[in-house]
């Protein structure tokens, strides 16, 4: 079930929701769908096609994070393999590339 509860968060940012919105489709208060969305709650598989139907996502595929697009498993220096969100990948990326940006300039002032 976890995968699933990370899956609809993630389907949920990358379409712009917010749990509000979802909740009042779901017509749940938002504290019962932050409870979904952390996996402290297992929903029904009623309620689990709801929230695939509100976030428009094959609900198959919020069970299997690498069919999801743009979802890997990036593993850290430490060997974590846990999942990384989109936007956290590109805002690394936007860093390693304003890294890169400060060497080219270090090193066209090196004597």
């Amino acid at each position: 079930m976890k995968e699933f509860a990370t899956l609809i968060r993630k389907a949920r940012i990358d379409i712009g929701y917010s749990q509000d919105y979802v909740s009042s489709e779901l017509g749940i208060t938002v504290s019962a769908y932050s409870k979904i969305e952390r996996g402290l709650t297992d929903p029904s598989l009623s309620r689990m096609k709801q929230i695939a139907g509100i976030l428009e996502a094959d609900l198959s595929v919020l069970f299997k994070p690498k069919d999801y697009p743009h979802f890997s498993g990036v593993a850290d220096p430490g060997g974590s393999n846990e999942p990384v969100f989109r936007y956290e990948f590109d805002a690394c990326v936007g860093l390693v590339r304003d890294l890169q940006e400060q060497l080219r300039n270090l090193n066209d002032r090196l004597l």
